[in-house]
């Protein structure tokens, strides 16, 4: 889903290219062009390309947007692709591929009345997500540090080491050592991470041990937010995509973390 900024939907390819650059910008930071547009006959596209290597992500998330009324078909494209090198989450640099084919787009129109550009559906596709463990490792470092200052507590020295216990699980271990005043602190943080095969996620095995006073205390801190999260569950399948829906998930793990999944519209 796309606002597109105007009351009217784009009438050609370059008005085209121009609304979709723009939409996205309300979320990323970027030099230079972002979507480029190829059409022998608008509104049927060859290809829409979505160039986001670089970028800044904006750290709110955008919020989906329901169409006012009924929504028509607009455009066509045989391939949607977005190449997103480096994008940066959070300072965390992420990297993401994604291509689809045979894509219909509808449009329709939000409460304000302006145009939306709504994906409706997809012959096939496939989206690749990965981040490096070290990345990943000085994101949380960084973010304990900050929320631990708060508290008089001094973060020391973080580790993340995640792996694969199947083709959709996965396992976190985070050690942290900290300090507050003379008192130290070793402490060691468990979960999974597993898809099942309605894909929905769930969050499980949350667990906690700390060495010493100060890693004790921290647990017992720690210990109602991880109850609250265990069992957590997140339906992949109820994200608002039309009749586009996932096909399979898969998780790799090595220094890289990579999550790849197959869509595509039902026959």
């Amino acid at each position: 889903m796309f606002q597109l900024g105007s009351k009217n939907f784009p009438q050609s390819t370059v008005d085209f290219e121009r609304a979709l650059d723009q939409s996205l910008r309300q979320y990323v930071r970027k030099d230079g062009p972002i979507v480029t547009a190829s059409s022998r006959v608008f509104p049927y596209f060859d290809r829409i390309a979505i160039n986001l290597d670089g970028a800044q992500f904006d750290s709110r998330l955008p919020v989906p947007v329901l169409p006012r009324g009924e929504t028509k078909e607009a455009c066509e494209a045989a391939i949607v692709s977005i190449n997103a090198r480096a994008l940066r989450i959070q300072e965390a640099p992420v990297s993401l591929r994604l291509e689809a084919r045979d894509v219909v787009f509808h449009k329709g129109e939000d409460e304000n009345g302006d145009a939306l550009l709504i994906v409706r559906k997809a012959r096939e596709g496939h989206i690749v997500i990965s981040a490096t463990q070290v990345d990943l490792e000085k994101m949380l470092t960084e973010t304990l540090q900050a929320q631990a200052s708060q508290k008089g507590v001094s973060v020391k020295n973080v580790r993340l080491a995640l792996r694969a216990r199947g083709a959709r699980s996965l396992a976190a271990d985070i050690q942290v050592h900290a300090r507050k005043f003379l008192l130290r602190a070793k402490i060691d943080i468990y979960g999974q991470l597993d898809i099942a095969d309605d894909f929905v996620a769930r969050i499980s095995q949350l667990k906690c041990r700390g060495d010493g006073t100060l890693g004790s205390l921290a647990c017992g801190i720690l210990e109602p937010h991880l109850q609250r999260l265990e069992g957590a569950t997140f339906p992949l399948m109820s994200l608002p995509l039309g009749e586009i829906k996932l096909r399979d998930v898969r998780i790799a793990v090595a220094d890289t973390v990579e999550v790849t999944a197959d869509f595509g519209s039902a026959d």
